[in-house]
């Protein structure tokens, strides 16, 4: 496709960039396209922003990692991290933190808000010291992390 297009009428010629046309041309027939927008929510005093996740739905969840660490069994560090207004993060949240803020963690294993699917018993963690996700059983005391979650309506 050529680069610039050359439109006739009744003598006179204007040239113009085919790319231009094409979009007017769109703009005319389908309405103007809205430019997406995206602005992240602030973090909390102590909070850090850990990233967005556009889930199936459409809807985007801001993730932020809350001040705070402690040493817990499954059930008390959920209720540890609902009694600082957060959650435990779920998977997707964790590989993320171990990706982005690996220094905010101690080297050791932390739980996530995600009870295994076929073991009521267990729930899943991440190993911040090689980055591994395993399930453990509950009762056993690992690292907590609280994560506040605002939610927004997509950008797609």
């Amino acid at each position: 496709m050529s680069a610039t297009t050359t439109l006739s009428l009744d003598g006179a010629e204007l040239t113009v960039e085919t790319s231009a046309l094409f979009r007017a041309w769109f703009e005319r027939h389908l309405g103007k396209p809205s430019a997406p927008s995206f602005s992240a929510p602030t973090a909390r005093p102590g909070e850090r922003y850990l990233g967005s996740i556009i889930e199936p739905n459409g809807r985007v969840r801001h993730t932020f990692l809350m001040p705070g660490d402690e040493k817990k069994n499954w059930n008390d560090g959920w209720k540890w991290a609902q009694s600082k207004g957060g959650d435990l993060p779920d998977r997707i949240e964790q590989a993320m933190l171990f990706a982005y803020m690996p220094e905010e963690f101690q080297k050791e294993a932390y739980w996530s808000n995600t009870q295994h699917a076929a073991y009521s018993l267990h729930a899943w963690s991440q190993g911040f010291n090689n980055g591994s996700q395993d399930y453990d059983n509950k009762i056993n005391e690992l690292r907590v992390r609280a994560v506040r979650r605002e939610f927004s309506d997509s950008v797609i």
